[in-house]
Formats: structure tokens, sequence, C-alpha cells
């Protein structure tokens, strides 16, 4: 995702230096056209009447760009039985709503059943590019495709989420296959390490008390409602980019909200001709550039001016500084970490205040299992509870507290997970590659259908998910379903991936969400309602477009109303 706001940023860089051209370089290009034209026997006045090259390299743009448009790639329609999903008239250009309708345009074409959603095997083009999507229970089918050397993480998604198609890398020898990737894994493992995580407890909870105060108008306010969308999702932004490496923005409000505007018209703005065409002119590409171009230069920018002034922050932008790293590299990375950290757990992180705040029985649940786990954990170290102030109480817990207990607050995140999430996972085939011996492996089949070179492959979680037969009453929100046994490993349960490319963030991703329910709890009573104040309950809340694949704002109106607790 960072490769592609780095080339959203070098493309918007060189627009810009184009359109400020100055008129007497205007004049000079126009000169040195007309003599280029002149020197082919053409005229800029008059061209189409005397110049068979033109028409020539006319007829063949009018050619490449109606193949472009209406011919679908020549493997589409291959021998391995695979149903085609087509995209009638403009079967070049393939199946748009992939990525502006992703959720119901695989339903349509996947889901016979409603209680067993996305099953089965379908093929469709984008933009030349054939991708196949896997809806499937069985677990044995997700191990073939989630534990297969030669799929590429990286490369998928690339192509699936970012637009750039993946370089082949037919026959590679085991090893070498996203060799860049699993490096960068590591960098992102050390970013989040326990050590790391421990060390940021008290930035964490400081965050999120300052912002509820925000909420109530200080921190002699009272009582507020607000919309979670705006007022839930600055914190997670703030966490995140403590923890990728920018501490100077985490603590300059304004520059954050800039740097957050910047981030957020990069996703907005996306879509089927933003992404796989981003060379066609188009409005919302370039609110999608200015944004790319913004993040990426106050990052970088940022971090020059770091370098140059050899200040110090204790952030993991310094630990690559202290390596060496170019402020390019650093630059991908941190850019790359935000967008890792923010997409999926931001919204899923909301909601789970918001279905928390709909039953009263269970914010009950809540609250009191984390005062008794605060209790314990403080007696634990020797500590009166009652004589502590509320980040006190918080930042004090361990890592390792806050990851084995608490069992409700975490049931109640992986349950909004399991409704929300419906993105792909997503890989990309080029090919048999070699085990470590050079030896070429056979070729990759799925459901018996032997999958062609340089072929993509996505898994939607949500047929999982959402199955019937894995969750029973799969719409409702209920956290108890988990003490039953359902989804108790990651092929039964695919809100986090499984294989050889499970979320690297996940533990982040927990701390951060409990961390910042938590101190909603001990601060607020809250309850979830509409805009007129209505209180919804577990069964009328609404739930997010689910096409919506980050922002999840819910289909109706909803607000979160808090009234200050006393201590």
């Amino acid at each position: 995702m960072s490769q592609m706001v780095h080339h959203l940023s070098e493309r918007a860089e060189a627009w810009f230096k184009s359109v400020t051209v100055s008129q007497a370089q205007q004049q000079t290009q126009s000169d040195r056209a007309t003599a280029l034209l002149s020197s082919l026997g053409l005229s800029l006045k008059n061209t189409t009447s005397h110049s068979p090259i033109l028409v020539a390299a006319l007829v063949g743009i009018v050619t490449f760009l109606t193949y472009l448009v209406f011919v679908p790639p020549r493997n589409l329609n291959g021998k391995n039985g695979v149903k085609v999903i087509g995209s009638w008239p403009f079967a070049g250009l393939g199946s748009r709503e992939f990525f502006g309708n992703r959720y119901t345009f695989l339903s349509e074409h996947m889901t016979k059943d409603p209680r067993h959603p996305l099953q089965g095997l379908i093929k469709f083009n984008l933009t030349g590019k054939v991708v196949y999507t896997l809806g499937t229970t069985d677990v044995a089918v997700l191990k073939e495709v989630a534990l297969h050397p030669d799929l590429s993480f990286s490369q998928g998604n690339n192509f699936l989420f970012a637009g750039i198609a993946g370089a082949s890398q037919k026959g590679l020898i085991e090893g070498e296959m996203d060799k860049q990737e699993r490096q960068e894994m590591k960098m992102l493992a050390a970013a989040i390490s326990p050590q790391r995580l421990n060390s940021m407890r008290p930035a964490l909870v400081q965050d999120a008390i300052n912002l509820l105060d925000d909420w109530v108008g200080g921190s002699s306010g009272q009582s507020s409602t607000v919309d979670l969308q705006k007022a839930y999702y600055p914190l997670i932004f703030r966490y995140t980019v403590r923890l990728m490496g920018m501490t100077e923005y985490a603590t300059d409000s304004a520059s954050l909200k800039k740097l957050m505007n910047a981030f957020w018209a990069t996703q907005l703005n996306s879509g089927f001709f933003t992404t796989v065409m981003p060379w066609l002119p188009q409005p919302r590409l370039i609110k999608r550039i200015v944004g790319a171009v913004t993040l990426w230069r106050m990052v970088k920018v940022t971090l020059d001016q770091r370098i140059k002034k050899q200040e110090r922050f204790d952030d993991f932008a310094q630990i690559l500084i202290d390596q060496k790293q170019s402020t390019a590299y650093i630059s991908r990375f941190v850019i790359g970490g935000l967008m890792a950290g923010i997409l999926n757990t931001i919204g899923t992180g909301a909601y789970t205040i918001a279905f928390v705040g709909a039953s009263s029985s269970l914010q009950a649940t809540c609250r009191s299992e984390l005062i008794a786990g605060l209790r314990a954990a403080a007696a634990a170290r020797g500590d009166d509870y009652d004589d502590l102030s509320t980040a006190e109480k918080l930042d004090r817990v361990k890592l390792e507290e806050w990851e084995a207990g608490f069992p409700t607050l975490h049931a109640c995140f992986k349950e909004t997970i399991r409704l929300l999430l419906t993105n792909s996972l997503n890989r990309y085939y080029p090919g048999p590659g070699r085990d470590s011996k050079g030896v070429l492996r056979d070729r990759l089949k799925i459901m018996g259908h032997e999958i062609e070179d340089d072929a993509y492959i996505i898994i939607p979680p949500s047929c999982n998910l959402h199955d019937a037969d894995m969750f029973p009453e799969p719409w409702s929100f209920d956290p108890s379903r988990y003490q039953r046994g359902e989804g108790a490993n990651e092929y039964t349960y695919l809100g986090w991936g499984c294989g050889r490319h499970k979320c690297t963030g996940m533990r982040f991703a927990k701390l951060e969400t409990i961390i910042a329910l938590s101190t909603v709890l001990l601060t607020f009573d809250i309850q979830t309602v509409d805009d007129k104040g209505k209180s919804y309950d577990l069964k009328s809340i609404p739930l997010p477009d689910l096409s919506q694949s980050h922002w999840r704002a819910p289909t109706r109106p909803m607000r979160l109303q808090v009234h200050r607790r006393k201590q």
C-alpha cells in the first residue's frame, strides 16, 4: 500500500511540475513540437488531410482503446471449468463493482443460500487480469490455499488493493518469493514488539483520556452526544502514528489532523478507475493524488528536519534513522504502517463501543469484569486500587495482563470483527515455483481446478464469518458464542487471516481497542442512540454498508451519548 502512495506521489509531483512551467518554457516546447512534426512532414494546423502516418496512429490508438475496453483476456474462458462472471458490455475493463461495491457484487454471484454466503469458486476479469474468488468453510480447501508457498501476499495486495500489477515470479526457488515483503514484515514485527507495546501503554491511556475529555468539553465536562466515526477515529489514528514512528504528529493535533485528512483523501477517493486506471484523468484521482502527495511530503519533510536538527524521539522511525535507512525507505515504511494499522481497526473499534452501548446488561458485564481485572492487577503489583487515578489504574496494567484477562471485552471486539470484516484476503499466483532443492512444484489446484499462470486469488472472510453453520444466527451480535467454541481457530474464524499470512499487527490492534474501550467504560456511562436520541438495542443498531471496506459509516444515523461516572 505504501508503494501505491509512492507511485501516486511521483505521478503527482511530475504533474505539478508540468502545470507550473513558465510561459517561455511552454513556448519553447511548442516550437520543438512544431519542428518535430515538420521533420515528419506533419503540421499542427492541418494533420489529418496530409498525414497517413497520423491517421494510422489514430487508428492504432482507437484499436488499442477498443481492445482495452471491450475484449476480455484470452485465458479468462479457459478449460478449467470455473464459472466466469461476465462484465458486458465492457468486457475488457472487467468487473468494476469489485472496487466499488465488493460485498454486494460477490454476493450476487456466489450466494445461493443466505445462510451460507459467498460459497464456491468463480473468476472474472480486471483490466486483463484473471481474478479467482474462493468462498468455502472447508478447512482442507482453505489450508490448500493459505499454506501454498507459490502464492504471493504482497503482489496480490499490490494489484487488488493498490492497482499495481505484479511482476511474474514464476519458477523461483523457495525462499525467493516475496523476499522484500518478508524483510518488511520483520521490520513491522520489530515496530510492534512486546517491549515497544509495553513501553507505549502510558501514552495510549493518556491519549484516550484526553480524547474523552474533549468529547465533553474538558476534564470538568459531564455529558455529550458524539458521532463515533468523527470522535473515535482520530484516537486510533494517533495511536498508529505513535506506533509506526512519527511522534511529532502524535503530539501536535493540528499536524495530526492534516495528516489524517491526507490519508483519508487517498482512501475515500479510491475506486475502479482510480485504482486500476490511474493514467485516466478524473476528479477523484486528482483528490487521491493530492492526498498521497501531502501524506508523502509531510512524512518525508518531517524526517529530513529531524535528521538535520539531530533531534531524537522515542519511536520506531528513530530506530530506522539510527540504522542509516534512507528517508524514502522510512517514509514508505511509516505510510505503509499507517495504512495497515488503521484501515480495519478504526471502524471495528468504534463499532465495538457502539455495540456495548446498545446493551445495558452487556455494558454492566464488561464494566464489572474490567474493574475486577484492574483490581486484581493492582493487588498483584501491591497498589491500592482505590487510591489510583483513572490513568494509573489503566496504564500500569502490563501487555500480558491485557491479553490474558478481560475475556468479555475481547469477545466483543472479536464479534465486531466477525460482523464487519468484508474485504478480502488477496494472493497472486505467478505459476509453479521450485522447492528448496530446485524441483518444480505441481500446479496449484483449487477444488480440483488447475489455476493458470499470472492469476489472482481472493478469499472473502465473510464466506466463513457469516455462515450459519459456523456461527448460528450470524447477524446477531453475540460475544458469548466464543465460549461455546465457535470460531475456535484461524480456519474457523478468518478475522485475522490464516496460514502463511496472518495479521502481523493483531496484538497491537487488540491492545489499542481494549485500552480505548476500557477508558470509555471507566469514564462514562454510554448509550447508543439515533440522531434524535432514541436508544438502539443489539437487534436494531444499524450496521455499516458492508461494501465500505474501511470507513464503515452506519446505514442509519448513529450517535453515542456519554455521561461522566463518579469516580
